[in-house]
């Protein structure tokens, strides 16, 4: 966790997002351990989470559970673009059709976050966990959301990157005309392969959702072993398009296509 991040804040969407990950309730104990916080500050931190309307608290387990306020806390994001039934229609569309992991992005500054990850569900498998942030100048999910951007835009993005996060931002050779260079395959063939680019062996295919004008950008993408998407690339960046036409475009004729060019 980054320096600049109150550590009690950062401890309550540490709990959030680790409920979102089991799923089920869980007592302070389980996120004591979890975590290493000491264990009578993870009750005080709790019970005001309660308190505050965001957990409930079972006696007869002993355990507490995320309440319907902490989803409704980001409904109006999905709601400005598109329903949560449509994206979450298009997310299990492409997992129930590829296996792979599947994940929706959104821009957090200069980086690019998981909002939403459907694990793979293949033995040898990419796992990344939901609010999980890569550069926006070094991730496909990155390229994928700067291809949406004024070029000016995009090379302000870069040298920020630069100055925020230095070496640990962004790879050495990775120069502002590098990322030009993926931004312009988004852009000519409605998206991109990122090929090891954060995680050794592991490729992310990555598409931009049609364009809003209320909510932010989104960009969906399908994340494996490059030895898997290698030989599938052209064949899982159709099933997006059509995908992305049939829960989308189709709920949403008003809106652009996402993609310039579909992919053949």
């Amino acid at each position: 966790m980054e320096n600049s991040v109150i550590k009690t804040a950062g401890r309550v969407f540490e709990i959030l997002e680790y409920f979102r990950e089991v799923r089920k309730p869980l007592s302070v104990r389980d996120i004591s351990e979890q975590f290493g916080y000491p264990l009578s500050s993870t009750s005080v931190l709790v019970k005001s989470m309660a308190t505050l309307g965001y957990l409930s608290y079972d006696s007869r387990i002993r355990a507490y559970a995320p309440t319907i306020m902490v989803t409704m806390l980001g409904d109006w994001i999905y709601e400005s673009s598109f329903s949560s039934i449509e994206i979450l229609g298009l997310m299990h569309s492409l997992s129930d059709a590829t296996s792979e992991t599947v994940i929706l992005a959104v821009q957090n500054d200069v980086q690019a976050q998981y909002v939403q990850v459907i694990q793979s569900q293949l033995p040898i498998q990419f796992y990344v966990s939901p609010g999980t942030r890569r550069p926006l100048c070094a991730s496909g999910t990155g390229w994928a959301l700067l291809a949406q951007q004024p070029n000016a835009a995009i090379a302000r993005i870069h040298q920020r990157t630069q100055s925020r996060l230095g070496t640990a931002g962004l790879p050495e050779n990775m120069e502002l005309e590098d990322v030009m260079a993926q931004v312009r395959k988004v852009r000519t063939q409605g998206y991109v392969y990122s090929r090891g680019t954060n995680t050794p062996g592991v490729g992310v295919i990555a598409m931009p959702l049609p364009a809003s004008p209320n909510g932010p950008n989104l960009v969906i993408g399908v994340g494996g072993l490059i030895e898997r998407l290698d030989k599938s690339e052209k064949k899982l960046a159709r099933l997006m398009i059509e995908s992305i036409a049939k829960y989308i475009n189709a709920a949403n004729p008003g809106k652009r296509k996402a993609a310039s060019k579909a992919a053949s």
